[in-house]
């Protein structure tokens, strides 16, 4: 038996949210097995377990476990774990609806112990770009079914970082030439702000590498509307392709206003 698991990342991915029910898939990434105390890795594939628990601010609190199927992912292992909440509580954009969040953990288990954890927190919305509303109306999301008209874009970029939100749900951010800091998101989340991650143009002409990392770290957060590429030129296919295997819950932006967006 391998001696422990560890967590890399976790990305927790919406795939369905209505008034009665949400579904999550977690997407789990962890280090290498390591050796047990002789020296000799015995198990490539550990047989592990994943509990998740799930706290809301009112008292909300559900809990599930099932196997954790790890397989090779270059250097590490990734496996992943769905789960359902009833009666959710949906995250709106300020001005539709309140921006409730729910604390995360996850624990992996192998044999009978408890071998690491995370802990994060998520918001349960569904962000959509609604084509079928035709391009002669004004640039709008679908925000958990519900008509988001967006009236201007704000960019964001690093130096931006550190002053006020606009408070008006009918902004939205676009974040540019960089990833956006935790606390950019968290407030975001707080304020029912809508973002899209431009993805930063990497000096060595592949940002894939980085599109991986940044996207586990951000797909917790609810004010997370997709991602800006209509910049990146020959590459963009490949980063989009990167993304759409990683998050297939967002929508890919080519072009601000949002009138012709895919």
């Amino acid at each position: 038996m391998v001696s422990s698991v560890k967590i890399h990342s976790v990305r927790p991915l919406v795939r369905y949210v209505d008034d009665h029910q949400a579904v999550i898939d977690t997407h789990i990434i962890t280090h290498a097995s390591l050796p047990n105390d002789d020296g000799h890795r015995t198990a490539d594939a550990p047989i592990a377990y994943v509990m998740a628990e799930i706290d809301g601010a009112d008292g909300f609190h559900d809990e599930g476990c099932g196997r954790l199927l790890l397989k090779p992912c270059g250097s590490q292992m990734e496996g992943g774990f769905r789960f359902g909440i009833d009666e959710p509580q949906r995250w709106w954009p300020a001005g539709l609806g309140g921006q409730p969040l729910y604390d995360l953990t996850i624990r992996i288990i192998v044999g009978d112990d408890v071998t690491d954890e995370a802990k994060l927190k998520i918001g349960l919305a569904s962000v959509r770009r609604g084509k079928v509303l035709g391009k002669e109306l004004p640039a709008s999301l679908l925000v958990n079914g519900r008509i988001c008209e967006v009236v201007e874009v704000l960019t964001v970029d690093r130096i931006d970082e550190n002053q006020l939100l606009p408070a008006n749900g009918e902004s939205l951010l676009l974040v540019r030439d960089h990833y956006g800091a935790e606390v950019l998101y968290q407030a975001a989340d707080m304020a029912g702000i809508l973002a899209v991650q431009a993805v930063p143009i990497d000096a060595k002409g592949d940002p894939t590498a980085q599109v991986r990392e940044q996207v586990d770290r951000l797909t917790a957060h609810p004010s997370l509307a997709g991602y800006y590429t209509g910049h990146l030129g020959e590459i963009k296919d490949t980063v989009d392709a990167c993304l759409r295997q990683l998050d297939p819950t967002r929508t890919i932006f080519d072009r601000f206003p949002l009138l012709e967006d895919a």
